[in-house]
């Protein structure tokens, strides 16, 4: 019987929202879906054709359901630089998988208007080409009043 082995990149993303002390405000966790841009990037980087990935996390307003067509944020806010402080073995869906985690933290707006925000995505920059939309997820309402700190961290799960 030959062997069938079957991967599917998968991701999830957990927001937390803390005042100017460090206290939790509001932490939600959802699965994204992974644009079709991503596959592309991902070969290109793979065969090195693309080269010096940079990697942000954006939020916008947009509440339209995620596609794999998607190439940008329904209503895009603002975007933070993301690090990505571990890459090991894990279990996904009881199959063992590579996760990354990737994190970019919002700083307060200081604005007395809060943000209302639904959606998010990591942007992949790569040396002479536009950002890539790797993947995006729209959520309930967060509203991210000017002086709550927002960090979004991802599971990116290879």
């Amino acid at each position: 019987m030959p062997m069938h082995e079957s991967h599917g990149l998968a991701g999830r993303l957990s927001i937390e929202l803390r005042d100017a002390s460090g206290r939790l405000v509001d932490a939600r966790r959802v699965n994204n879906l992974i644009t079709g841009a991503c596959s592309a990037l991902l070969a290109r980087l793979f065969t090195g054709s693309a080269q010096s990935p940079d990697l942000q996390i954006a939020v916008g307003r947009s509440a339209a359901p995620a596609q794999v067509t998607d190439t940008a944020l329904g209503d895009f806010v603002v975007a933070a630089p993301a690090t990505i402080p571990s890459v090991a073995a894990g279990d996904y869906e009881g199959q063992p998988r590579i996760i990354a985690r990737v994190v970019a933290t919002l700083p307060p707006t200081g604005s007395a208007d809060p943000q209302p925000l639904q959606e998010a995505g990591i942007l992949i920059s790569v040396t002479g080409a536009e950002p890539v939309l790797y993947n995006r997820v729209t959520f309930p309402v967060v509203n991210r009043a000017g002086n709550l700190e927002m960090t979004l961290s991802w599971e990116v799960i290879f």
